[in-house]
C-alpha cells in the first residue's frame, strides 16, 4: 500500500472564512466546488492511499480509513495520478 501526504493549502483557512464550509467545500483549498467529481482516499495521519484500497487492506496494514475527501478540479492535480479518485 503506497501513501502520500494529504495536501491542505496555506489559503485553506482564509477560504473557509471567505466562503464558509458546507458539503461542497474542497478539502484541499477550502473553496466551494460546483460538482463533487474528484476525491482522495484517506487514512490516519492524514495520508492518502490509492482509491481502490479497501478498509480490510488498511486494517491489514495497521491503519484505518478516514474516509474519502472531495477535492476540487484544480487541487486534484496536486496529487499523482495513482492517488486520484473519480466519482463514477
Amino acid at each position: 500500500m503506497t501513501t502520500t501526504d494529504f495536501i491542505k493549502t496555506e489559503k485553506f483557512e482564509d477560504n473557509i472564512d471567505n466562503y464558509g464550509w458546507n458539503d461542497n467545500t474542497c478539502e484541499c483549498c477550502g473553496k466551494p466546488m460546483k460538482v463533487k467529481k474528484y476525491y482522495v482516499n484517506t487514512i490516519d495521519g492524514p495520508f492518502v492511499v490509492e482509491p481502490h484500497i479497501t478498509d480490510e487492506e488498511m486494517r491489514a496494514n495497521g491503519t484505518q480509513s478516514q474516509g474519502i475527501f472531495y477535492i476540487g478540479p484544480e487541487c486534484i492535480k496536486k496529487y499523482d495520478k495513482e492517488f486520484r479518485g473519480i466519482v463514477k
